[in-house]
């Protein structure tokens, strides 16, 4: 599967990557190029893989409410919110953004994998409708993005988790990388004329960039630290469960007696740490990890890891098997890169 932006990123040079069965630009100048760019100054992705649902009807607000583990009653016209659909058993099966339009009208943000899955979920309960296919989704961030998007779209009043609409476009302060910046959602074609405007004063970027960028800010990657097997309150997302509304997975996780949740994990030493190494203290095994990667903005290795509640603790020295080598680390909290204040 391609994006509608996929000619435009062969004219950019992308080189490309496989994601889910979409055929993306993995990188363009370079990941850590990518990194810095966001960083410092601007960068713009092509999210379109990602999937946009539209649920609307007189029951639109009850029925999401049961799903999710957010409460949507928080929510106004205008508002964005982070959210997770959970099975039975606790498990997750997608972390989603939710829009509010209105309490009959509301738009969700899913992952690419999930898309079909997540569908299937909705349909079961209300009324969807899957709008992917004839839009596009465009990430803009870094701390340049207000003055890069201002000339197209005025939204240097838009505070953080808010979107507006232009006609049918929707552009909403909010991201996958820690920095402050905008997603848009827009019809296919004039998503393309966008991307083509705000090239001027970003640098293009892929996936690569992406996954170490939300690996920096400490954000969750399905599959990775969430699935359907791995429950919010594992993922360290307890923020984000509201015990005192009924959802899907409420008995199940009011009744889990967690052994691991996710922690930070900072080497000590020349390594990268990769999904699946393990964590020793002492001898004893005490963790794995979840995401991992060489972050290019502290210039060391780090990771997201599920570690045993009892070693949780910052700063506490730990071992970790690289290629059967034992290299030094220290587990802390995250995120890695500090957040930049934002507005709301």
């Amino acid at each position: 599967m391609r994006t509608p932006l996929y000619d435009l990123h062969k004219e950019l040079g992308a080189r490309w990557t496989n994601f889910h069965g979409w055929e993306m630009p993995l990188q363009y100048s370079g990941i850590v190029d990518e990194v810095k760019a966001v960083r410092s100054s601007a960068g713009i992705f092509d999210i379109s893989h990602m999937g946009r649902l539209l649920v609307e009807g007189s029951d639109a607000l009850e029925v999401l409410q049961r799903l999710t583990t957010n409460n949507l009653k928080k929510l106004s016209p205008g508002r964005v919110q982070y959210n997770l659909l959970t099975n039975e058993r606790g498990g997750v099966k997608d972390d989603i953004t939710v829009y509010m339009f209105s309490e009959e009208k509301f738009f969700l943000c899913v992952n690419a994998g999930n898309r079909g899955k997540v569908l299937s979920w909705l349909e079961r309960h209300t009324s969807v409708k899957d709008i992917s296919p004839e839009t596009v989704q465009i990430a803009l961030q870094g701390p340049r993005s207000v003055q890069v998007i201002s000339p197209l779209f005025d939204v240097s009043d838009l505070k953080y988790y808010r979107f507006k609409t232009f006609g049918e476009v929707i552009v909403s302060r909010t991201g996958y990388t820690g920095e402050d910046g905008f997603e848009i959602y827009a019809p296919a074609d004039e998503g393309l004329k966008i991307f083509k405007k705000l090239l001027d004063g970003s640098k293009p970027c892929g996936l690569g960039a992406r996954d170490v960028l939300r690996i920096e800010a400490g954000f969750p990657l399905y599959g990775h630290e969430i699935s359907e097997d791995i429950t919010p309150i594992e993922a360290n997302l307890d923020r984000f469960v509201d015990f005192s509304k009924d959802f899907i997975g409420r008995d199940a996780l009011l009744e889990l007696k967690p052994e691991r949740k996710i922690f930070g994990l900072e080497m000590a030493q020349k390594g990268v740490p990769r999904e699946g190494y393990k964590l020793f203290f002492e001898g004893e095994e005490i963790g794995e990890v979840s995401s991992g990667t060489f972050s290019p903005t502290l210039g060391k290795g780090i990771a997201l890891c599920f570690v045993k509640l009892e070693h949780r603790e910052e700063g506490k020295e730990v071992e970790l098997e690289v290629r059967g080598k034992l290299l030094k680390a220290h587990l802390r909290p995250y995120p890695f890169v500090k957040k930049p204040k934002r507005k709301g």
